[in-house]
């Protein structure tokens, strides 16, 4: 099977093993940002709804060294972060057990023993992802590591996903390791029925891993080679179109690419943005209730997240009756933490320059303030004393009205507009703007229609959370400990540069309080520092290694070093010509940088470590 990067996996693991340094040194500062420890450990590790893999698959899994797979080493060799000392854990950060009821469920209601429960207490538990896996990011200066929640992380979702999906393919087809595998999960209930039973639920589960993979790589390619993300950025748009279209039935090759990777974005205050992600896709809306508010904006970008990284959703045919418009389709995505977490978010403050960094320059500063407010605040980046309650800190800025060489890297916006795929059971269903869709249909339609769908089921649940907010209620996240020239995208690129009246078709230029924190920069984090982003866009490195926790404080991003401990990527914004690549250029961003003399790039750096 072709599995992307998982000759990477060896490697990486092989040196962290023998230098011990991926999951040392992790436990260190973390910064104050209104989160008692009791609400960043539910955040931590609560459950939204993910399923990657049943948790007794993943406990007895191995690499083909024989290293199990959850081994903390060769997890955090990732970017994850190993868990604090004294969480009731020993899964990295933003790594949660999910147990639910899983019988009206899809691909995730496997069976691999008689007698398997099918209950909430009595389902078995599964590992997933939440959102700390990719919004916690750590920063090491002088030996001193610094945790900032919300944060990008370091994350290479990519690999590991190519990892996990070559450790399954290798036990299956390797008799010795299967039998390995089979002893343990199977403790106690070895018999040729379950033993059969295992390697069926087994292959099912790996082939729709495979066949996500095969969606995400469809014309995925660059000069002949699949475009690798590497830490710290992942195409999400892409990754969950690319499950719509699975979970309305679509083949492998009716996936769309999932070229556009981007950075993660950091979380602090996006409460207070009227449109959240990179594009403002989605718009962050909420219903007041006694003491409280429903996030209901926020429950559907979260619920499309949870569909993208491993949740379930069971898409079925809808007549033109009422009841079966209000019956939702069958999900895994768990609301009621969705919920929780985006009012844990509400508390959660941009973070303050680390008193373990170099103080900063408030000469310098004041000057950088000056600056910034004469260059870069009255149109694109509100400062704080800009902002006004109750309204929208954000600015977007649509691709028709950029000037072209301000424009960066469109692909992210662009996909998201052009992709289309096939309906399936959707068919005839109303989209969001109450059209009925035909064989084929946008995609971005498809996924709202899927969010829908899925919190119309949950309705209960949603109900649930709105009574204890009109009694002033405020419930944590449940944490489940359970036991080339020619340019084939020539026309898409004409189209989403040239049409007129699509929100989508934008970027957004958002608040940069603790923007300190986010390196890589630009959407796509293909701008290695501050002081770069303050460069004229062709003298920006074209190419530098991420994966590295030490971090520059007078240019304000990661060092731009091979790391000895293996975790690294050299991220290439421009082939060897000189061409940039499409996803990772650093091209635009520059309004006038060109002209600011070296002491005003330094002075705005000092003065956006103090916001």
């Amino acid at each position: 099977m072709n599995i992307p990067r998982s000759n990477l996996v060896p490697t990486a693991l092989a040196t962290c093993l023998a230098l011990s340094v991926c999951s040392t040194a992790v436990q260190g500062e973390t910064v104050v940002q209104g989160w008692t420890s009791e609400e960043r450990e539910a955040m931590y590790f609560g459950t939204q709804g993910s399923r990657l893999i049943p948790r007794s698959w993943i406990e007895a899994l191995e690499l083909e060294d024989g290293t199990p797979f959850v081994d903390l080493d060769h997890l955090t060799s990732y970017g994850l972060l190993p868990p604090p000392d004294d969480a009731p854990t020993t899964y990295p950060i933003g790594m949660a057990i999910d147990q639910q009821a899983d019988r009206n469920l899809g691909a995730t209601k496997l069976r691999w023993y008689k007698g398997q429960g099918n209950r909430d207490n009595t389902a078995e538990p599964w590992v997933g992802l939440n959102c700390t896996a990719c919004h916690t990011g750590s920063y090491e200066v002088d030996d001193k590591l610094v945790i900032v929640d919300g944060a990008p992380s370091m994350f290479d979702y990519q690999s590991f996903v190519a990892a996990l999906d070559t450790a399954m393919d290798g036990t299956l087809n390797d008799p010795v390791r299967w039998d390995r595998f089979v002893r343990k999960v199977l403790a106690g209930k070895n018999t040729p029925a379950n033993e059969a039973m295992l390697k069926t639920a087994f292959s099912s589960l790996l082939d729709w891993e495979m066949k996500a993979d095969a969606m995400n790589e469809n014309d995925r390619y660059y000069d002949g080679r699949v475009l690798d993300y590497g830490y710290g950025r992942v195409d999400a748009i892409g990754h969950i179109f690319n499950k719509v279209v699975m979970f309305n039935g679509g083949t492998e090759v009716e996936g769309n690419p999932a070229n556009a990777p981007v950075s993660y974005p950091f979380l602090w205050n996006m409460w207070k943005q009227k449109k959240v992600q990179w594009n403002g896709s989605v718009e962050n809306s909420r219903i007041k209730i006694g003491g409280g508010s429903i996030e209901y904006g926020a429950l559907g970008r979260n619920t499309g997240e949870v569909l993208g990284v491993f949740g379930d959703i069971v898409i079925t045919p809808k007549s033109d009756g009422i009841l079966s418009a209000l019956s939702g389709y069958e999900s895994s995505v768990n609301v009621r933490n969705l919920d929780r977490i985006e009012h844990l978010l509400k508390k959660l403050e941009p973070p303050k320059w680390p008193d373990a960094f170099p103080p900063i320059d408030v000469t310098l500063a004041q000057k950088g303030k000056t600056l910034f407010q004469q260059n870069c605040a009255n149109n694109c980046h509100l400062t704080p004393d800009m902002q006004q309650a109750g309204q929208p800190t954000e600015r977007m800025l649509p691709f028709l009205t950029t000037p072209p060489k301000e424009l960066t890297d469109i692909w992210m916006a662009c996909n998201a507009f052009v992709y289309n795929g096939p309906t399936g059971p959707m068919k005839g269903t109303k989209d969001l703007q109450g059209n009925p869709m035909g064989d084929t249909a946008p995609v971005f339609n498809m996924l709202g229609t899927a969010v829908k769908g899925a919190l119309l089921d949950k309705k209960g649940d949603i109900v649930k959370e709105a009574v204890g907010t009109i009694f002033g209620f405020e419930r944590l996240p449940q944490v489940d400990f359970a036991p080339g020239i020619f340019d084939p995208r020539s026309g898409e690129r004409e189209t989403c540069l040239t049409t007129e009246g699509v929100e989508i078709l934008a970027y957004k230029a958002r608040p940069l309080d603790g923007i300190w924190a986010t390196a890589p920069y630009l959407h796509n984090g293909s701008v290695a520092s501050l002081y770069e982003l303050l460069l004229p866009a062709e003298e920006r490195k074209k190419q530098f290694w991420v994966g590295n926790r030490a971090f520059d404080t007078t240019e304000v991003g990661y060092v731009d070093a091979e790391p000895a401990n293996g975790q690294a990527f050299l991220l290439k914004t421009h082939d060897d010509s000189g061409t940039i690549i499409e996803g990772n250029g650093n091209q635009g961003h520059e309004y006038g940088a060109g002209g600011f003399s070296d002491e005003d790039r330094m002075a705005i750096v000092e003065y956006l470590k103090s916001l």
